[in-house]
């Protein structure tokens, strides 16, 4: 299923950043911390929406930054469905409060920013539900 991308704020920043980088450079125990190991192998309905041209759009997770340390804000469960297909998972960080530090540590761990006019996300077809288990 290709989709375009989506932030959920305009102050978030999105970026490509690849499944080795995520492994080795966010923290696993914020991410693990609801379980995520667990998920159900689906879409849910609220990460997408059209655009006004009526095109799918997927919604990028949210990470924010605080002294090179990672917290999700919301989102783990779509990065845990993603990783599972992805090399390359999109996300997105909370740049409201953002040191210059933090913003050079998302630079050295990114793979590259998304564009998100151009950019695209070609998603594995699986089922998208109102809920999950």
């Amino acid at each position: 299923m290709r989709c375009r991308l989506l932030v959920n704020l305009d102050t978030d920043i999105p970026y490509w950043v690849s499944l080795e980088s995520f492994l080795n450079n966010f923290d696993q125990n914020d991410f693990h911390m609801r379980k995520v190991q667990n998920v159900a192998d689906a879409y849910l309905e609220s990460w997408f929406c059209n655009d006004t041209n009526g095109n799918r759009c997927f919604i990028i997770p949210p990470v924010s930054v605080h002294d090179g340390i990672t917290q999700f804000i919301s989102g783990r469960h779509r990065t845990a469905v993603l990783m599972r297909h992805l090399k390359e998972l999109p996300l997105s960080f909370d740049s409201r409060f953002i040191s210059e530090t933090d913003k050079q540590w998302i630079d050295s761990v990114a793979f590259r920013p998304i564009d998100l006019d151009a950019d695209v996300v070609e998603l594995p077809e699986l089922p998208i539900k109102q809920t999950l288990p």
